[in-house]
């Protein structure tokens, strides 16, 4: 297929990470939707969402909401975030090879869906949790996915027995966590090419941002028409998967 950016910035791209000695990629909403995930911040999917369970997923992914409706959260939690099985894509490839060259500093997750199973990064930041884990906020007893999946209603600790299981994702309302934070911005920081594979829901404002006195390659994917101020070198509305491959 061909790609759509034009092909001087293609090579440009592809020279830059070339040279590049640390590459930083920021695994975002884009990232998601092209592994099997769907975006639930998008128009389409806040309309569906709000017609079947009478809330928005902004709404319901906060802080308030998981407190006040338990069970209106998990019904929700349950069949439309741990339902989404993200899978490889060839632009994971892509960033193992980085990786391989010893180029790939660091994978910032912004999504909360953790990594497709058997892609291994050996950096990564996952800035709001991870879906995978889960934890009894009064025991701390550890649960995985299956056991959140297949409970009836709320899932309960076993061993507290009336203790709802938080997941370890941040919900909106939430801080993000300042120690990661941090090691996300130092890592974006120092990189030379920072890959940033399109938006995030939580609107964290982590910034994209180097010392001045020396170059820095910002490149954003996002399919949006309507773009952020957010300052980049380039806006490539090419699928992610079909345009890194041809610059690594």
């Amino acid at each position: 297929m061909k790609l759509e950016t034009d092909e001087k910035v293609i090579n440009y791209i592809r020279r830059k990470i070339a040279e590049a000695g640390k590459i930083v990629a920021v695994l975002g909403i884009e990232m998601l939707v092209e592994g099997g995930g769907y975006d639930l911040d998008s128009n389409e999917e806040t309309y569906r969402v709000e017609e079947l369970y009478g809330y928005t997923p902004e709404d319901m992914l906060s802080t308030s909401f998981f407190n006040a409706k338990g069970e209106r959260f998990f019904r929700f939690y349950k069949n439309e975030i741990l339902t989404m099985e993200v899978k490889s894509t060839p632009a994971y490839d892509a960033l193992l090879r980085l990786q391989a060259q010893g180029k790939l500093s660091a994978v910032i997750c912004q999504n909360f869906h953790g990594i497709p199973q058997g892609i291994r990064f050996h950096k990564i930041i996952e800035l709001n949790g991870n879906m995978n884990s889960n934890r009894c906020p009064h025991c701390s007893k550890l649960f995985d996915i299956n056991y959140m999946r297949n409970a009836v209603g709320i899932p309960l600790c076993d061993n507290c027995k009336k203790t709802a299981v938080r997941p370890n994702i941040r919900l909106l309302g939430e801080r993000v966590n300042a120690k990661l934070m941090t090691e996300a911005e130092n890592a974006c920081e120092e990189a030379d090419v920072l890959l940033i594979m399109g938006k995030d829901m939580y609107d964290d404002r982590l910034e994209y941002s180097a010392d001045p006195s020396r170059s820095q390659l910002k490149i954003l994917f996002s399919q949006e028409k309507q773009l952020s101020d957010r300052k980049v070198d380039f806006v490539i509305q090419d699928e992610i998967q079909l345009f890194l491959p041809v610059v690594i």
